[in-house]
């Protein structure tokens, strides 16, 4: 599996970028209400970062209800001379003469244009009055009607609700427009339709698929064209003529110009009150002088309120800015599908790009940063000067997440295979050499610039006769019990004692501790003895595994630890170096190992490593040892045990006989190596060794520097 994902891993990363890429072009999914806020934010933080534009002067917003009339501040003289006034005192919805009122009043400052943002659908007392003014002045006047969802068996339709038919008198047919603000999935107002039809605002409803074909057809073959304007095109077009204004399919995004407070409502109830009719900012009426004025509700009984990109707005300020927007023919486009598609390709290809071919995971990152931060610059641009909305979710997912996902899984591979070759490593090499390939580069660079010298405790073990061995069985059969013994040994020196794994010298084995890693001069040298002590009992069990099978050979094996300085260092040629120590502390332990044949003892332990970790093994001194090749005798000591084990009674008397030996006292001596022999029950070499170089030291003359050192004239 491991081995699939490795050379697979650029397709399944390459097939999950364009899984990405197929769902973000689904409409299930950017339809979801999640995806719409998410894309939805990212157009808003594009408005907030523009700030906020110049208004259009020509536009003027007189609010209902925003100020309350405090007509007990005026006179009754005051209020009898205005009738306006004195119907302005009844609570909403007002007698319809209070807006032929306004109207008269607006045309009398000299506005060009007033657009009423109600739909006046039920009759009200006073329609008449306003009728009469709205046919006056209906070249220059526009009032609402509505698109309404209606419930029905085939699903949502909508159908329209025009002013109520007592003021639609002749000519007046062109005074109407829809009021309608829409509504993106998310709840904010940003795009709206200024031409359309009742057919296409049903198409956006859940309506019936067969109801849905029928109405199709009837704007195909122009039953139902888009004849219904909004009501500030129309406002805009009696202004100042012929509009530009998007297609009937197309739902622009409004060119906002600002936050609520951009275009101040002007409170109604003031313009009838002449002690503020004179004064700013009505100014007796200059403020309208050829001005499209707007009429809407802004107190909260109405509530008229809508969320946009910069908050909170009240309807008739939606419709201001709207309004200002077409008069400077300006709005925001979106890009064609076909754009769409090809930008998120490439922001695909960026990402795929980047996880794929550049192989430093911090750079990857940066790089992936680098992009996202440059496609929100050139978003905002564009938005700002262009004046086009950039999709960037569908982007930013395609680039995004195959990356992530790229990135997350090179590493989960770079890490199974980073195991696996170290297992596969550690077979020709030590787990801890390993490591440090795979892992710790400058422990390796340090390593390979140099030899190095250092405090190590080295292990050497051989396998007795393996010479005989070798020539008296078939090859076959000792590779594979070679290869259960290494296997059972290597496991003891690498997992159980954190050892590194020199080499193999044919049939012995050359481990370090402290050459690569280390524990402090004392641990690592307690795991070397730990590792010969536990390799005792690893044989045992191997031998009495091996003595029902024909096909196995008993072994036995002599093991030699020492402790000293040596070099380490990446020793070799140009083609083939091997990371190792050398020096005078690997020798002794390779002559350690030998000296067991000689004293028939299977672990022999060196002076440093007996003081090093005296207090956790339990030793028997075997002599003063002048090895072939050195110059000063060394105090050499066989392993019995750890610790937990007691010492055996008669090890203080055998010490005590070393002593006496080398104060040449040789009868006392040989006494008590007699008495331990007896004590210890069987034919022990030291022992009978000792005795008989007592009988031999005490028939000659002893040299001048003579203190008791065994030497040996083999390696």
């Amino acid at each position: 599996m491991a081995k699939f994902l490795s050379q697979y891993s650029r397709w399944i990363i390459i097939g999950f970028g364009m899984l990405v890429f197929a769902l973000t072009q689904m409409d299930w999914l950017v339809s979801q209400p999640y995806w719409q806020k998410a894309e939805g934010a990212l157009v808003d933080q594009r408005y907030v970062r523009r700030g906020q534009m110049s208004r259009v002067p020509a536009v003027v917003l007189v609010g209902l209800g925003s100020t309350a009339l405090q007509l007990d501040t005026l006179s009754s003289n005051e209020i009898a001379a205005s009738p306006t006034l004195q119907l302005m005192r009844e609570p909403f919805p007002w007698d319809r003469r209070i807006y032929a009122a306004v109207l008269e009043k607006l045309m009398d400052a000299g506005a060009k244009v007033v657009v009423f943002d109600f739909v006046f659908a039920s009759e009200m007392d006073g329609d008449d009055e306003f009728a009469q003014a709205l046919q006056k002045y209906k070249e220059r006047v526009v009032i609402g009607e509505m698109f309404q969802d209606e419930q029905g068996t085939t699903g949502h339709t909508k159908h329209l609700v025009p002013p109520n038919s007592r003021l639609l008198l002749p000519g007046t047919e062109s005074s109407i427009g829809f009021v309608n603000i829409r509504v993106d999935g998310d709840g904010v107002v940003r795009q709206q339709r200024y031409r359309t039809s009742v057919n296409r605002e049903t198409l956006e409803t859940d309506v019936a698929p067969g109801v849905a074909a029928v109405l199709r057809k009837e704007m195909q073959d122009g039953k139902a064209p888009d004849d219904l304007e909004q009501s500030m095109l129309r406002a805009a077009e009696k202004f100042q003529g012929p509009t530009s204004c998007p297609a009937p399919d197309q739902a622009a995004y409004i060119d906002f110009q600002g936050p609520a407070g951009t275009y101040r409502a002007l409170p109604v109830e003031n313009m009838f009150v002449d002690a503020l009719w004179g004064k700013p900012p009505f100014e007796n009426g200059f403020v309208f002088k050829n001005k499209i004025v707007i009429v809407g509700p802004m107190a909260e009984i109405f509530h008229d309120v809508h969320t946009t990109p910069f908050g909170e707005m009240p309807g008739p300020e939606v419709q201001a800015q709207i309004l200002a927007a077409l008069l400077k023919g300006t709005w925001l486009r979106p890009t064609s599908d076909a754009f769409d598609f090809m930008l998120a390709l490439v922001m695909l290809l960026f990402g795929l790009s980047i996880c794929l071919f550049i192989r430093n995971a911090l750079i990857k990152v940066g790089l992936l940063v680098v992009v996202v931060v440059l496609f929100f610059v050139a978003c905002q641009i564009i938005f700002t000067g262009s004046k086009l909305v950039l999709p960037m979710m569908q982007p930013l997912v395609c680039l995004i997440v195959p990356s992530a996902f790229g990135v997350t899984f090179l590493y989960a591979v770079e890490q199974i295979e980073r195991k696996r070759y170290r297992n596969v490593l550690s077979r020709y090499v030590s787990a801890n050499v390993a490591k440090v390939v795979l892992e710790d580069t400058r422990s390796l660079e340090e390593m390979m610039s140099g030899g190095k010298k250092k405090p190590v405790t080295i292990l050497f073990s051989d396998i007795r006769g393996f010479t005989t061995i070798t020539e008296t069985t078939d090859a076959d059969k000792l590779v594979a019990q070679l290869n259960e013994y290494f296997g059972e040994m290597v496991d003891i020196i690498q997992e159980a004692n954190r050892g590194t794994l020199q080499k193999f010298i044919g049939d012995a084995i050359m481990a370090a501790w402290g050459d690569i890693l280390s524990d402090g001069l004392a641990e690592d040298a307690r795991r070397a003895v730990t590792a010969a002590l536990q390799m005792r009992p690893a044989l045992a069990k191997l031998n009495g595994v091996w003595k029902e099978n024909p096909d196995r050979l008993k072994l036995a094996i002599g093991i030699g630890v020492n402790h000293g300085e040596v070099i380490h260092g990446n020793v070799g040629s140009h083609d083939r170096m091997e990371l190792t120590v050398l020096g005078d502390g690997v020798n002794l332990a390779a002559r350690l190992e030998s000296a067991t044949k000689q004293f028939h003892t299977d672990i022999l332990i060196g002076e440093d490593v007996e003081k090093l970790t005296r207090d956790h093994f339990v030793y028997r001194n075997v002599g003063a040892i002048a090895f072939k090749g050195k110059t000063k005798p060394v105090e050499t000591f066989y392993l019995l045990s750890d610790r937990s084990v007691p010492a055996p009674k008669w090890l203080a008397s055998y010490h005590e006989a070393i002593q006496l030996y080398r104060k040449g006292e040789f009868e006392k001596a040989a006494e008590l190596f007699r008495k331990v022999g007896a004590e210890i029950g069987q034919e022990d070499f030291l022992c009978e060794m000792y005795l008989e170089k007592c009988a031999v030291d005490a028939k000659r003359s002893l040299p001048s520097n003579w203190d008791g050192s065994i030497t040996l004239s083999e390696k």
